[in-house]
């Protein structure tokens, strides 16, 4: 176990048994996963539930100092909220970190001046292959309270078939349809055993990794860290995060890019305009052009190197991720993209 100090600076133990992915990670992964989720079906799971239409924050008041986090409320079509939680086994006191997730879901509309009687909760587990259906009690009433949990058992899924399945579509250069990319993050956990899943987790790495479009990737990515984080090893799912923050800040530049070519474009047509109205030449009004786009161009790279910096330090990355990032975008040396880097870092 690990050691850490509270805000009264006495020593708590932190359990080894999940991998240490940081919190501000999982904040990262989860909202890319949550915003890809939207008008996803969950029926491949065999979950006969609505549409995902929205994803809520989860910002919620916690009850107790040691209270597990909800990676995701998603909003259905039908208007209910749904929770999604898995387990690899069955225990009857799960249900208490059930109603706690329910009671801080209510207090979180309260808050928000929402009327929770008109509230439709819905709590969905999904067990991995190590659970067989008919081993479990979907229901907990003690007189006062009823507590009803959606289950699905993924030990109905042939996970190698399905593997097998999807590979070959990838090698053959085929689409994968939202069925595809919806098993593929759950893959993993229709294995038996957590060695058998980490393994297979490991495949699905390596399988989205020969994907060439990257919203699909990101979509992958989060999506298989955020369903078998409890699994997979700190040096996968360290893997999985690095792949992620690429592909997202891959888009951060390229959205640098465009905005800074419109104001190239603009500032341009200013600087000819100017030139025109005092009758100069072509080739005066040519340098002109090439020396104000230069400028421009430049001061859009280091922005672009800049804010990449900036979201690696916040997320957890290294100046390498940078480094390789500058040298794939802009063609320099390394010796070249670690001096501009090193300029911001």
């Amino acid at each position: 176990m690990d050691k850490r100090k509270d805000k009264k600076g006495k020593e708590v133990r932190k359990k080894s048994g999940r991998t240490g992915i940081a919190y501000q990670n999982k904040d990262i992964v989860s909202k890319i996963f949550g915003e890809s989720m939207k008008e996803k079906s969950l029926k491949v799971y065999g979950l006969n539930v609505p549409k995902v239409v929205d994803v809520i924050p989860t910002n919620l008041p916690a009850l107790e100092l040691n209270e597990l986090r909800i990676d995701n409320i998603f909003k259905l079509e039908d208007g209910s909220y749904a929770i999604i939680d898995y387990e690899s086994e069955y225990r009857h006191r799960n249900k208490l970190k059930y109603l706690g997730y329910v009671l801080r879901t209510l207090r979180k509309f309260e808050k928000e001046k929402i009327d929770f009687r008109k509230i439709k909760i819905r709590i969905i587990i999904i067990y991995t292959a190590d659970v067989k259906r008919g081993s479990t009690e979907p229901v907990l009433e003690v007189g006062a309270l009823q507590l009803i949990t959606e289950e699905t058992f993924l030990v109905e899924i042939d996970g190698k078939a399905e593997y097998c399945r999807i590979r070959n579509k990838i090698e053959k250069k085929q689409r994968l349809d939202e069925e595809d990319l919806m098993k593929m993050i759950i893959l993993p956990l229709t294995y038996h055993g957590k060695e058998q899943q980490k393994e297979a987790a490991k495949k699905m790495l390596e399988l989205t990794k020969c994907i060439e479009e990257q919203n699909i990737q990101r979509f992958l990515f989060a999506g298989i860290l955020s369903f078998t984080d409890k699994i997979i090893d700190e040096e996968v799912a360290e893997e999985i995060r690095r792949r992620l923050e690429m592909t997202k800040v891959g888009r951060i530049i390229y959205e640098e890019k465009i905005a800074y070519g419109k104001e190239v474009a603009e500032r341009v047509k200013k600087e000819v305009t100017k030139e025109v109205t005092k009758e100069v030449t072509k080739k005066v009004t040519q340098k002109v052009t090439e020396k104000v786009t230069q400028n421009v161009t430049e001061q859009q790279m280091k922005k672009a190197i800049e804010g990449f910096v900036k979201l690696c330090k916040k997320t957890g990355g290294s100046i390498t991720d940078v480094v390789e990032q500058v040298v794939a975008d802009y063609g320099f040396s390394e010796e070249k993209a670690s001096a501009y880097v090193e300029k911001y870092w």
